[in-house]
This record gives C-alpha cells, sequence and structure tokens, in this order.
C-alpha cells in the first residue's frame, strides 16, 4: 500500500504487550502490525475518497452512494435530415444496473418518441414486445430537450450482458438526438 500524507489520518504509537512477539500465524491475538495494516487501508480509503476526517457523514454518504452511478448513452443522427423512424441499433450492457432518469437532448427544436426493447445476449435481436418503457417512452414533444425520472410503468433492471435496441416510433425535425439513460450500478 502507498505512503499518503499525514494530513489525512494521523495514528497514535502503538506498541505490543511487554514481552508479546509478532507471530503471523497466530490468529487470536492482536499485534500492531494488524492495526498498520488497518491503517494503510483507512489511508487508501480517504485518499481515494478525497476527504479527511473532518468531513460530515452525509458528505461521505453521498460520494459513497455516487460511486455507482453511470450512464448508457446512445446517439441517433439523421446526417442532416429528419430522423427516420425504425429501429436505430443495440448495445450490450456489460454491467447490471437499474434505470433512474433518461434524458433526451435534440439538435433543435421538435419532436421524437423513442421506445427502447431490451432482452439477453441468447434471445437477440430485441423486439417491440421486449420494450421496457410501458406507455411512457422517452419523449420531446416540440420541445429541445426532456427528462423523466418517474419512469412510471419502466421495466428498470438491465442485468448484465443484456441487449438494448433503440426504435425511433416517431420524429419531426429533429435531425440529431442523444438519449441518456442515468443509471445506478447494482450487484
Amino acid at each position: 500500500m502507498a505512503d499518503y500524507p499525514a494530513t489525512y489520518y494521523n495514528p497514535r504509537a502503538k506498541e505490543n504487550w511487554p514481552g508479546v512477539v509478532f507471530d503471523p500465524n497466530k490468529k487470536a491475538i492482536i499485534f500492531v502490525e494488524d492495526f498498520n495494516s488497518l491503517e494503510g487501508e483507512i489511508l487508501a480509503i480517504e485518499k481515494e475518497l478525497g476527504l479527511t476526517p473532518k468531513e460530515a457523514w452525509e458528505t461521505v454518504k453521498k460520494r459513497l452512494q455516487d460511486l455507482g452511478i453511470g450512464a448508457i448513452i446512445f446517439i441517433i443522427d439523421g446526417g442532416g435530415s429528419a430522423i427516420t423512424t425504425g429501429e436505430k441499433g443495440h448495445l450490450e450492457i456489460p454491467f447490471k444496473c437499474e434505470i433512474q432518469r433518461a434524458t433526451l437532448l435534440a439538435d433543435q427544436v421538435g419532436s421524437i418518441v423513442i421506445d427502447i426493447w431490451k432482452d439477453t445476449y441468447a434471445n437477440f435481436p430485441p423486439t417491440d414486445a421486449d420494450s421496457i418503457t410501458s406507455a411512457t417512452p422517452p419523449t420531446i414533444s416540440a420541445a429541445q430537450k426532456a427528462q423523466d425520472s418517474t419512469l412510471t410503468g419502466w421495466t428498470k433492471t438491465i442485468n448484465e450482458g443484456d441487449i438494448l435496441a433503440f426504435n425511433v416510433d416517431s420524429c419531426s425535425t429533429i435531425t440529431r438526438v442523444v438519449l441518456v439513460l442515468k443509471v445506478k450500478k447494482v450487484s
């Protein structure tokens, strides 16, 4: 483990009980070396999180929760013309996660509805019957952006290795759109 500055954690001096000699094979006795190892781990965690022991619990809790946040991003480009309807592509998701929010960002004011289909790799390709968006797919209506964190009726869980398909149900005016799914990685 790397040496970190004492500004993160300043341990007190410790010593073994008089006459006790460190023996890594003894499991019932705690030695100074065991504490030193734990302190090294504390230093590494504090360094990784970029915090000091004086920060508030809520700050530390938020940073730990944010470690599992990610994004699945899919871009649809009409090549200078309004995006046409139909299936636009697939993504394999390499980790288990839960969808928390869907965001659409368009190049100009217009309208678009994008359905998302999900299936296993074994059942590729996903079809309309595999829709995860229920009656509320990501939608821009006479605007340039839209965001939904309610996700009413959605199947939010994506398993490691699942394939997502992106299908444009309708579109007017928009020539390029980015779909961002904010996800929380889960075990």
